[in-house]
Formats: structure tokens, C-alpha cells, sequence
């Protein structure tokens, strides 16, 4: 099958890459590589039976048209390829339809007329006819007849057409997501020696998807996929030897084939290797300019991690010269490819007004409001944090509790927070002993901001007993985190004998939460 580069490139961004952090499939996986040999008999996946749909209708995406064109201004090779096709050579045919997909330096793209000569070759029997008409379907999302089109030729047996397959019942486009039918499509393929099948039937034995998880069969297939140069499948194979997954752990080999994969091209071994000099290694010196080499060739091609990198490179002047106008640039791009850490730095921007970035507090609550609703953990505290310095108008508070309600549990932050709502009534019936027992557990977190708050309610004797001994207690262990307003209230109690609960202060934010209730 000639693939154009284009379309090459739609297969690749297909593949799940994997990082070194952590080992996950379908987009998420953070780490994996290796080598290996042929599959003896042995690796085999248990046989699927490849689902038949037979209430499956191929229908025509695009309307037919005629090729009636002015040649005169084509290059020669083209009219001839034309003519060729014309005649019924089906190489042809796919050539010329290539050629309109996108467009060339003497062609004008043309989708109908790529179709046309697609749906020319497929009724002479081409898979790669049947193919091509699949992918501009997928083009227009319209995955249910993609599918179509890629099963008419993947049961003929081409390994393309498998593979689209395996990973459309991988993700459940265009037919029920399905891990057992999208690894048997996958196998049907790699054992064609299709290269992304490989790397895909890898990640499923490495992730436990549609059967159970198996380290050697894993490495078997990254190493075969690796051989036929994907550089996904060597970065994989280097995740194997750092974990020790299926074999010991070896951080010498694991570093050679990230760097393997990382001049190969992966731009997530690159940025892997970023952050082996960013962060250092036994085997790597620490080196702040190494490391933004490698961010940046991983993020000019488009990997969010290394994105974010940059900016926070930028930002402290760490291995780049500061600049935080250009680190406000790489956050806002991997904010665009759905950071949530970048979104959350491109909000603080807004809201502060930092690298030449208008302050504008309208549009930093917007940032941190959609992060919320995504449940992003720390938008949701930050939307808390705003109401209670009554930064925040007109929004439902309602929400805002639910959202600590939901995280104080892991979260001692939102304990804090959701026990300052408790204690001040706000968005909730008033509860102060509730409010306690959230502050004595952040408390013994060390957050200081909840070992003051609970300091004063001991000495004030609010949501329990009175006991002023305790009071001092936790002013002391927030003073030792360098918390001010606890700082002042054991000065106080220190150098004043006849201090009463009510002169010991609250943080701002329940000063601010009483106010905000009092306006309201």
C-alpha cells in the first residue's frame, strides 16, 4: 500500500506513546520499549473470532464525479499517471487519488475527486481502493462508514485495513469499543509484520487489554515493532528495562534506547530524556541545557509534557534565559493540547498580569471555571479560594462545596477549605464541631492554615471543649511553617496573661468567608 506522508502521519498519531513516568495505554501510557526476535509459536494470542457485521451497509461518502480537467499545466508524469489510470491500471488510479487528497504544488486538493478515483479502484477489487475511501470517511468523523470500508478490505487480509481496524474497536469509533475484537484485528496485522500493529499488540500485552498482562509477549512485540523502526516501540522497550518489567532492571540499557528513540524521532523519549537532565540520574549529570534541547525538539512536535516544560524553563530562567512572555507562549500552547497544568499557569497569568499579559481577572476565573468543571482538582480549590476572598461573584456556591466535598477526603487543602464553609455557614447549615474535625485532621497534615484556624477554636472553646494548652500547641507547630497570623496569635497569648479567645485572629480567609456572608 503506498501510503502518502500525510496519511502515514494519521496512522502514527494513532499510536498511544508512552512516557517515563508511568505505564498506561491509549494515550496515556508513559513508558515502554525493547528488542527481540521472531514470535515462536508460543506467543500467540488465543484465537478471537473476528466479529462479522452483516447488517453493515457500504455506502458512497462522496457523489461520484468525472475527471474532466484542463492537463495542459500538469507535469508530464502526471498526465501520464492520469492516462494510466484512465486506461484501468488501479496503481494508477490510487497514485492520482493521492495526489488530489491533499493537494500538490501543481494540484489543487479535491476530496470528491480523490474519492472518484479511490471508488474507481475499489470496484476492481483494491484494498487499498477500499482503504483510502475509509480514511476520508474517517476524515469527515463519520466512523461508522469508515468502518465499513476498512472491514471490506481488512477481510480480505490487508494489513492496513486491520489495523484501522483494531484501533476503531480499540476506542469505540464507529463500532462498540471492544478490547478482545481490536486485539485480534491488531494480531491479524502485525502478523503481517505490519509495524504500528506491533507496537499496538505490545502495549495490550504490556496493559492487560483483552487478555491478561504478559511482559514477555510484551517485549517480543515492541522489539519486532522497534526492528521495523518505529521509535514509539524502542522508547517502550527502554520503559521494560527501567521498571524491570518481564526482566531485571538495567538503567544503562534503559537510557540508550531512549536516546535510541529519542534521535529516532519519539517525542515522547525526548522529552523523557528532559527530564533525565533536568532532574538528574546516576547515570546522567544534571544538566539544565541538555534538558531544554530535548524539550524542545519534543515540543515543537507537539508534546504537551515537554510543552510545559518549556514554560516553566522560560519562567525561571532554568537552562534558557528568562522570559516570561515565551513562557506564557509554550503554556498557552499545551494549554491548547489540554494541559491541565499549563491551563492552570496561562489562569495565574491572567490573573496576575505576569509576562507582558494584561491583568484580567475576568478571564483568569474563566480559565480556572472550565478546569474546575473538568475536575481539575486544583482549579476547584483555586474557585474555592477565590469565593472566600471574595474575589468571586455570582457563582453558584452550592457547587463549590460539592467540589470540596469531593476531594477533602485526599486532599488536606480542601479539608481546610471546606471546614472554613462549615465553620462561617457558607453554602452550608453552620457546623462548627464538623468544622473542627476537618481542621484537626488537615492540622495533622501540617497545614498551617488549618493548625491556626484550629488553635483559636480551642482557645475560643468553638465545636468543643475549651483547652488553651492545645491552642498553643498548634500556633507553635504553624509558626514553625512560617504561618504570620499564627505567629501573632502565640505572641499574644505569650506577652498578654488576660488574652481571650476572642482577641486570637482566624487567616484571612475566614475573616474574608464572614464578610462575603455578612454582603450576602
Amino acid at each position: 500500500m503506498k501510503l502518502p506522508s500525510l496519511l502515514f502521519g494519521i496512522c502514527a498519531i494513532y499510536i498511544p506513546y508512552v512516557n517515563a513516568e508511568s505505564v498506561e495505554i491509549n494515550m496515556t501510557n508513559e513508558k515502554l520499549s525493547a528488542a527481540s526476535s521472531s514470535i515462536p509459536s508460543s506467543s500467540t494470542i488465543l484465537p478471537v473470532v473476528l466479529a462479522p457485521q452483516t447488517d453493515a451497509v457500504v455506502v458512497e461518502p462522496l457523489p461520484k464525479v468525472t475527471e474532466q480537467i484542463d492537463q495542459s499545466h500538469l507535469p508530464i508524469d502526471f498526465q501520464n499517471r492520469i492516462k494510466e489510470a484512465n486506461n484501468g491500471k488501479i496503481d494508477a488510479m490510487i497514485d492520482v487519488g493521492v495526489a488530489y487528497l491533499d493537494g500538490a504544488e501543481f494540484l489543487e486538493a479535491d476530496e470528491k475527486k480523490a474519492y472518484y478515483w479511490f471508488k474507481k479502484a475499489s470496484d476492481l477489487n483494491s484494498t487499498d481502493g477500499d482503504y483510502y475511501i475509509g480514511m476520508l470517511a474517517q476524515r469527515k468523523n463519520d466512523y461508522e462508514q469508515a468502518s465499513n470500508w476498512y472491514r471490506k478490505c481488512a477481510e480480505k487480509g490487508d494489513a492496513y485495513c486491520q489495523y484501522a481496524m483494531g484501533y476503531l474497536y480499540e476506542r469505540g469509533l464507529g463500532v462498540p469499543k471492544d478490547y478482545k475484537q481490536a486485539r485480534a484485528w491488531y494480531f491479524e496485522a502485525a502478523e503481517q509484520d505490519q509495524e504500528y500493529a506491533q507496537f499496538a499488540i505490545g502495549l495490550f500485552y504490556h496493559d492487560g487489554l483483552g487478555g491478561d498482562v504478559d511482559y514477555a509477549k510484551a517485549y517480543t512485540w515492541y522489539e519486532r515493532s522497534a526492528q521495523n523502526g518505529v521509535a514509539s516501540a524502542v522508547n517502550n522497550l527502554a520503559v521494560m528495562y527501567e521498571n524491570g518489567e518481564g526482566m531485571e532492571k538495567d538503567d544503562e540499557s534503559a537510557i540508550y534506547l531512549y536516546r535510541e528513540a529519542a534521535n529516532m524521532g519519539s517525542s515522547i523519549a525526548q522529552k523523557n530524556m528532559g527530564d533525565f537532565y533536568q532532574k538528574g540520574h546516576p547515570l546522567i549529570e544534571k544538566n539544565s541545557y541538555q534538558a531544554v534541547y530535548w524539550y524542545k525538539r519534543a515540543a515543537n512536535q507537539g508534546e504537551l509534557g515537554a510543552q510545559y516544560a518549556l514554560g516553566q524553563a522560560y519562567e525561571k530562567g532554568d537552562g534558557v534565559g528568562q522570559d516570561l512572555a515565551e513562557a506564557f507562549a509554550w503554556y498557552q500552547l499545551a494549554a491548547d493540547n489540554e494541559s491541565a497544568e499549563a491551563a492552570m499557569r496561562v489562569a495565574e497569568f491572567y490573573e496576575k498580569g505576569l509576562g507582558g499579559v494584561k491583568q484580567d481577572m475576568a478571564k483568569a476565573i474563566q480559565w480556572y471555571m472550565e478546569l474546575a468543571e473538568s475536575d481539575i482538582t486544583a482549579a476547584q480549590l483555586k474557585m474555592a479560594d477565590l469565593y472566600l476572598s471574595g474575589q468571586l461573584k455570582n457563582v453558584d456556591i452550592q457547587q463549590i462545596v460539592k467540589w470540596l466535598q469531593m476531594t477533602e477526603k485526599d486532599n488536606m487543602e480542601a479539608k481546610n477549605q471546606l471546614a472554613i464553609f462549615y465553620l462561617t455557614g457558607t453554602g452550608v447549615a453552620q457546623d462548627s464541631q464538623k468544622a473542627r474535625e476537618l481542621l484537626e485532621t488537615a492540622a495533622f497534615k501540617e497545614n498551617s492554615d488549618a493548625q491556626n484556624n484550629l488553635g483559636v477554636m480551642y482557645a475560643r472553646g468553638e465545636g468543643g471543649t475549651k483547652n488553651i494548652f492545645r491552642a498553643i500547641m498548634w500556633f507553635e507547630r504553624a509558626d514553625a511553617l512560617g504561618n504570620i497570623t499564627a505567629k501573632n496569635n502565640l505572641k499574644l497569648l505569650q506577652e498578654e496573661s488576660a488574652t481571650k479567645g476572642s482577641m486570637l485572629q482566624y487567616t484571612e480567609s475566614v475573616k474574608n468567608s464572614v464578610s462575603t456572608q455578612l454582603v450576602h
